[in-house]
Parts: structure tokens; C-alpha cells; sequence
């Protein structure tokens, strides 16, 4: 059973939406994209980037603050050979219940466009939101915010569309992080194999069939060579480029440990200056009732002195008790 897959980007500008939807329309430069197939691709809710940017802009708030995320552009495929292994009515039917799971999770009013791409390798949905919440304010940490949101995210999409679709859930706990669009198409590139350009030489009049093909495995070597030191110099920076990130993540987890800590503190001195509040409030008050008893006087005055008396011979006794013991110790 292949997998369902859910990626997001976050789009915190004009200039991140524009660029990003014109990549969507195929009107910027599309490596990865085979033009004669651009044909069969899909639009939902607009039909270029001019169209979709004003639906965008229409749905944003008045008040929009410096630093918020402005849209979340979702990405829904599978597998590439589960992908490529359905129809065209049967990722289409993937396709569509995705969306719908889109519009319940942000509100429909909210999706401002989609698409489908089928000029690439894996064809794929991908859809602009908006992502307001109930009070009508941007508000993303609210549907991406930290990594148990998104866990919670994939596990969502996974049993209420890729179940539906013969698709499973990536491995749930593992130490793999959420992949960005940008990082998913990063690595499909790579993994699309190119094709080494390599000159067979032509066979020498009355050569043999063994001299020949030592011939020949010899151009292939000098041919490759380059390439395969490349190969090496780019595992070598691959392998760096793990250790740097393990690195990192021993930082975060580090961070956050201080974090907490710094935390549980700051609570306790919460509640040790909560205690001497109330502490406070109760002297103010037994004082207020002192000032009171002394201003009326008489027997309420006389009570309450023989009270503070028999308090007092109680503590004094208590304490006598505790040094005999700590004597007979």
C-alpha cells in the first residue's frame, strides 16, 4: 500500500504569492514541467494569476500584522508509482475528495484557488488558502502551528481521503520532519536520473572482440570520471550536511529544555508571590477587625484578647513539646 502525501508552504508576502501562483500557471520557467503535457492540467477558481491574486487580496483582513503569514499553499499527491498506478478518474476522485477535506478544515470560502498538475513527474493538487480562523483574523499557527499540529494534520488526511483511495499514513513517530513544497520539489529534481552523455569509440579494422570491449570500458571510465568524483564530493557534503542538522536539532531540543525549565521556575515564583498575597490579605483583614474591636470596646474587645491567650498558650506549649523531645533525642 503506498502513501498519501500532504505538504505545506508558508506564503508570508505579495511578492511569495505572486511568484508562487505564477509557477501554479506555468508563466515563469518550469524545469521540471513537460510543456506538451501543460495542456492537460486543471484550474479551479481562476484562470491566471491576475485573477487568482485579486480573489487573494479580496479575502484578506484590513488589519494585517508585519510579520503574518499571508496564505498557506497546500500540495496532495501519493506515491509517484501508486500515483501513477490510478487512472485519470481515479486520481481525479483523489484529487477532489482532497479538496474537499481542504474546504471543511479552512472553510470553502477560504480556498481561494486550486489546481492540478499533470506536466510533472507525480501529478499532484495544489491549493491557496487563506488561513483565517473563527474571529476572522490570520491566524496559520492555528492549522500549522509546531510539529503535533502537523502529525495531527497528516494523520487527518490520511484516514479521511487516502484510506478511501488505497493510500496509509507515512510512519507515524519517526524522526522524519514535515517536508515544505519547496523542499519536496527540490527533491524530486534530484532523484530524476539524467542520462550520462558517453562516446562509444568505433571498432578498429581486424580488432578483437576482447581488445575491443577493453577499449571501450576504458572511454567509459575516463568519460565518468568526472562525474563520479562529483558524485563523491556531493555524498561527502550530503553526509556533512546530516551531521550539521543533527547538530541543530541536539541545539532545539537543548533550547527547549532550558525553555521549560525556565518555565517550571517562573511558575513557582508565581505562586510563591499568589501565597504572600493572601497572606497579605488575610493580616489586612484581622487587622481591619482589631481596629474595630478596639473602637467599639467592651466585651467583643475582652473575647477576642482571651482568644489571642489561649492561641498563644497553645504555640508556647507546642513548642515546649517539641524542645522535650528534641532533648529526649
Amino acid at each position: 500500500m503506498g502513501y498519501a502525501i500532504l505538504r505545506t508552504q508558508k506564503l508570508k508576502s505579495g511578492i511569495a504569492v505572486r511568484r508562487s501562483l505564477m509557477h501554479a500557471f506555468r508563466e515563469q520557467d518550469t524545469p521540471n514541467a513537460d510543456p506538451s503535457r501543460t495542456q492537460g492540467n486543471t484550474h479551479i477558481g481562476a484562470a491566471d494569476v491576475d485573477e487568482a491574486l485579486k480573489r487573494f487580496n479580496a479575502r484578506l483582513p484590513e488589519k494585517v500584522r508585519k510579520n503574518a503569514v499571508l496564505g498557506v499553499e497546500y500540495l496532495m499527491t501519493a506515491s509517484p508509482e501508486d500515483m501513477k498506478g490510478k487512472s485519470r478518474q481515479e486520481q481525479d476522485a483523489y484529487f477532489r475528495d482532497g479538496l474537499e477535506w481542504l474546504k471543511r478544515r479552512h472553510g470553502a470560502e477560504n480556498v481561494i484557488y486550486a489546481g492540478i498538475h499533470r506536466d510533472e513527474t507525480t501529478p499532484h493538487l495544489y491549493a491557496y488558502v487563506v488561513p483565517l480562523d473563527r474571529q476572522g483574523k490570520l491566524n496559520c499557527r492555528a492549522f500549522l502551528g509546531g510539529a503535533k499540529a502537523l502529525s495531527e494534520m497528516q494523520t487527518d488526511f490520511a484516514q479521511q481521503v487516502g484510506r478511501q483511495h488505497g493510500l496509509q499514513r507515512g510512519l507515524e513517530g519517526s524522526k522524519a520532519r514535515h517536508t515544505s513544497i519547496q523542499q519536496y520539489y527540490a527533491r524530486v529534481n534530484e532523484a530524476t536520473p539524467k542520462t550520462p552523455s558517453i562516446d562509444v569509440p568505433d571498432a578498429k579494422l581486424l580488432e578483437g572482440k576482447e581488445t575491443y570491449g577493453r577499449r571501450v570500458a576504458q572511454s567509459v571510465l575516463d568519460q565518468m570520471g568526472p562525474e563520479v568524483v562529483a558524485l563523491r564530493a556531493k555524498a561527502a557534503h550530503a553526509d556533512l550536511e546530516r551531521q550539521r542538522a543533527a547538530a541543530a536539532e541536539k541545539a532545539r531540543q537543548e533550547a527547549e529544555l532550558r525553555f521549560a525549565q525556565r518555565e517550571r521556575l517562573i511558575q513557582v515564583e508565581r505562586e510563591k508571590v499568589k501565597e504572600r498575597d493572601v497572606q497579605l490579605e488575610l493580616q489586612r483583614k484581622e487587622s481591619g477587625r482589631l481596629q474595630l474591636l478596639i473602637a467599639k470596646g467592651g466585651e467583643a474587645l475582652l473575647r477576642y484578647q482571651a482568644e489571642i491567650r489561649v492561641t498563644l498558650a497553645k504555640t508556647l506549649d507546642a513548642r515546649a513539646k517539641q524542645r522535650s523531645q528534641g532533648v529526649e533525642r
